[in-house]
């Protein structure tokens, strides 16, 4: 498993136990430390189909990149995993209600697989545990249910 990906789960983890408010937006691409990244450079959230599905044991979430806005999304991931050795050193940072919710299952216990792809990545997310695959099943159909939301407000 890459470091990445652990230092990024356990960042996460840590800071899901921190209480949120309960206005907190599923996405919140402004306000949370961990997205707001990919809003910082113009087109790169347009350039981007972002799919989770499920498979047996958990969820694959492939993230695909159009129009050059590659570079810019390698530079918002890199950007996510400083976020995420700033949540394990302690500093409380805002989320939004999708990173927190994937923090608490990640204190579940998950098995992580994570790859660069030539146009975006591919990120493998299952467990042993049958109620924890239950709940990122749902935690991905949220994600897929609310990103259609924000599709068709922008038509």
């Amino acid at each position: 498993m890459s470091k990445k990906i652990v230092l990024l789960s356990e960042a996460i983890a840590l800071i899901s136990s921190i209480a949120f408010a309960a206005d907190v937006a599923w996405f919140d691409m402004k306000n949370c430390s961990m997205c707001k990244g990919l809003m910082e450079k113009p087109g790169l959230m347009e350039s981007m189909s972002y799919e989770q599905v499920n498979i047996p044991d958990g969820v694959v979430c492939l993230t695909t990149v159009a129009g050059g806005h590659l570079k810019d999304y390698r530079a918002a991931h890199a950007q996510m995993m400083d976020v995420a050795a700033r949540l394990q050193k302690g500093e409380a940072l805002p989320l939004c209600g999708s990173c927190s919710a994937f923090g608490a299952i990640m204190m579940k216990g998950v098995k992580q697989n994570y790859a660069e792809t030539e146009k975006g990545d591919v990120w493998i997310v299952t467990s042993d545990k049958p109620e924890v695959v239950a709940e990122l099943q749902g935690w991905a159909k949220h994600n897929n249910d609310e990103m259609a939301k924000m599709k068709a407000a922008k038509k």
